[in-house]
């Protein structure tokens, strides 16, 4: 289902923008994430974009989150 891709990805981002300011001491979202990408590989043709899913999501959105698992 595309929820759980949702979840998932999210869950891909925070982990890693966690560790990339650990990392980078002047780590930045906006600059320095290009975002998700996903390749279903089923569903790819040549020549088209069928397959192929982008999205990075707003950083308020990932601090959120963040914020939220780490209370738990």
């Amino acid at each position: 289902e595309a929820a759980s891709y949702d979840l998932q990805y999210h869950l891909y981002i925070v982990a890693l923008v966690k560790f990339l300011r650990k990392s980078l001491p002047d780590f930045n979202y906006e600059r320095d994430f290009g975002g998700a990408a996903y390749l279903f590989v089923r569903g790819m043709r040549s020549g088209s974009d069928n397959g192929v899913w982008f999205h990075k999501p707003d950083v308020e959105i990932i601090n959120k989150l963040e914020k939220t698992l780490d209370r738990s």
